[in-house]
């Protein structure tokens, strides 16, 4: 594996952004390895995109994807937002490496095993050098191999490469300074007038004709949905259960003989520790320091205090290294046989693993050992109640089924058939709630593409494991609706349309005014029974009450003072303002600002000048047919997402 020692190029020393599930080499719970442990990435080879000769899969964007979520990295439920950003980046770092290898930026293997190493946290780092069991084990968990990341890595280190080159030559003039630094603090201050939508509200009510008027002109954004009449049989496990005869105390023992293995519990212990993390660089140091707290401990100190205030576990630290029961083969060696070794009451002296020094104190220590049959009766009682509720909704919803496919049109005889609640719903509409049972989306989905006398595929299952089986007592399309129906809906958009309109002409009779009063805007106010307020000195970051920020206001830092300006549509409503004042930027301060000012500036124009090359080079690899993109597997891969939460 990699030498610590080698010398390392500085500059190819990258952050691994293309694993995004790779963050959590530096959360490795060392007391659970995660060799063996499954990912769940799908095989799914299915090619979204293809750059060169190089195919993207989705077996590759789901590894991505699910590695993210699992170090929280991304809210699952927000998935299907976040997956199309993820194949789009993944694509254009593809074709980025494409352009790279083509314009001759080459990688090196060294130079690739470098940048890894640079990455990985000191707990796979053991005797100078990485311990490949350790890493092997993460990489599994990932759902990659060595050579995934060595190819990643070397891929990222072209992009970067290839970056730099598009982003060389970026400038900064001293003028774009000094006007980012007139931007950020120049300040002014504003008379204003705020003409708010209440004002005016009444004044906007529609008459009839303006309805009819507002209606005729809408009509294709006033449609009545589908609606389907429903009947809904609900298997209520509860129900069953109150209903089911209880077993006898020879059926619970069958029950035991058949699951005897389930209720075997191995030698564990049930202990606590403090860790504190050691390298190559460090050890004595921190052997010192773990010393100096086992004394504590031995002198009669709290082991909880001092592991909370000393512990470098951070999963364990806030618990007063607490790490609950462990059994063998969960831990390292080297804690494992220190922690098997002790009784009750115990504390280990220094233990010695590849992430430094522990100390162990076991609370409890179980024997191998086989829960009798009255330990475990309860237990069983439980289970068996379990088994037979979920066979008597088998076979509930299976005669519901069967009962309801001899007539849809009345499914109140299968109800009756099966002992079960029937829940009518008239004219239901996909998200309404649903008597005694809410909103439910799974009962939307699965009647969303029926018609009448038609039922649902199979059982539905609801929150609560209740099942509902459903037909389609009636349906009715999706058609056109006549005014009478939407009247309230229409009413409220002609009025919030004549209110806008309002609004408009009240601003620019404000404004006319003010310039016919030589730029009185108070006193054109005041005729209008308007306020005007003053500002305090803003800059563009600034707020102004009732306006929100003054960026929203751009003629007052460009126009004259005096000049008035608007109308300008805010949330609020309009502004009509006259520019009070102007307090230029202290220029006193510049120098001192200059740097960070010029920083921000480079960043900013080496993040356009990439994007638009990335966007270039997309589209002319597009072009060449280099560069093929799979819409219609990507859209199938979003919706698996969308469906999800």
């Amino acid at each position: 594996m990699f030498d610590l020692f080698r010398s390392r190029d500085k500059a190819v020393r990258i952050t691994l952004t293309v694993l995004l599930g790779l963050v959590g080499l530096s959360m490795v719970t060392y007391l659970i390895p995660t060799t063996g442990q499954s990912s769940g990435t799908t095989g799914d080879t299915t090619v979204v995109a293809s750059i060169g000769r190089e195919d993207l899969t989705l077996q590759q964007v789901t590894r991505v994807v699910q590695n993210a979520t699992r170090s929280r990295q991304l809210p699952a439920e927000l998935l299907a937002i976040y997956v199309p950003q993820i194949v789009q980046q993944m694509i254009t770092d593809r074709a980025m490496a494409y352009e790279a290898n083509r314009l001759g930026i080459r990688v090196s293997s060294d130079e690739a095993e470098n940048a890894i190493l640079d990455q990985l946290p000191a707990e796979i780092v053991k005797g100078g050098k990485v311990d490949a069991a350790t890493l092997n084990a993460v990489l599994q968990q990932q759902g990659v191999t060595m050579a995934d990341l060595k190819v990643d890595t070397t891929r990222q280190l072209m992009i970067n490469r290839l970056r730099e080159i598009v982003a060389e030559g970026v400038v900064i003039s001293p003028r774009e300074v000094a006007d980012a630094f007139h931007r950020k603090s120049d300040r002014v201050r504003i008379d204003y007038a705020l003409l708010q939508p209440a004002k005016y509200q009444a004044e906007a009510e529609p008459a009839d004709a303006e309805i009819t008027a507002y209606y005729d002109s809408h009509k294709a954004s006033f449609q009545t949905p589908e609606k389907r009449s429903l009947g809904i049989i609900l298997l209520d496990p509860i129900k069953i259960v109150a209903s089911l005869k209880l077993p006898t105390e020879a059926d619970l023992r069958k029950l035991y003989a058949t699951n005897l293995d389930s209720f075997r519990t191995p030698e564990r212990v049930d202990a606590r520790h403090i860790l504190i993390k050691s390298d190559a660089s460090n050890d004595a140091a921190m052997k010192a320091k773990a010393e100096g707290l086992l004394k504590q401990i031995q002198a009669g100190g709290d082991f909880a205090k001092i592991a909370t205030d000393n512990s470098q576990d951070t999963g364990s630290a806030t618990k007063g290294g607490e790490l609950g029961w462990i059994v063998k083969g969960q831990t390292v060696p080297e804690f494992e046989k220190a922690a098997f070794s002790l009784q009750p009451g115990q504390t280990s002296g220094l233990v010695k693993t590849t992430y430094g020094y522990h100390i162990i104190q076991v609370e409890k220590h179980e024997q191998a050992h086989l829960a009798s049959f009255d330990e475990v009766k309860p237990q069983l009682l439980s289970e068996y109640l379990k088994q037979a509720q979920a066979a008597e909704m088998q076979n509930l919803a299976d005669k519901a089924i069967a009962e309801l496919h001899k007539d849809p049109l009345h499914p109140e005889k299968a109800a009756e058939a099966v002992g079960a609640m029937l829940i009518r719903v008239d004219n239901y509409q996909a998200g309404e709630p649903i008597p005694g049972i809410g909103v439910s989306k799974e009962i939307s989905e699965a009647v969303a593409p029926l018609r009448k006398g038609e039922m649902t595929a199979g059982p539905v299952v609801l929150t609560g494991e209740k099942v509902a089986i459903a037909s389609v007592t009636d349906f009715q399309p999706a058609r056109q609706a006549t005014l009478d129906e939407v009247k309230a809906d229409v009413r409220n958009k002609a009025s919030q349309e004549k209110l806008q309109d309002i609004l408009n002409k009240k601003a620019a009779e404000l404004l006319a005014k003010a310039q016919a009063a030589g730029g009185d805007l108070a006193k054109a106010a005041k005729e209008m029974g308007i306020e005007v307020k003053t500002s305090m000195d803003v800059n563009r970051s600034g707020a102004i009450e009732g306006v929100g920020s003054a960026s929203s206001l751009p003629d007052a830092f460009t126009k004259p003072v005096g000049t008035l300006f608007g109308p300008v549509t805010v949330t609020g409503g309009r502004v009509v303002a006259k520019v009070v004042a102007q307090v230029p930027a202290d220029l006193s301060e510049l120098p001192a600002q200059s740097a960070a000012i010029r920083d921000e500036l480079r960043q900013q124009k080496s993040r356009d000048r990439s994007t638009m090359f990335e966007d270039g080079l997309k589209k002319r690899l597009e072009g060449q047919g280099k560069l093929k993109i799979h819409q219609d597997a990507i859209t199938r891969l979003v919706q698996t997402y969308s469906t999800r939460g």
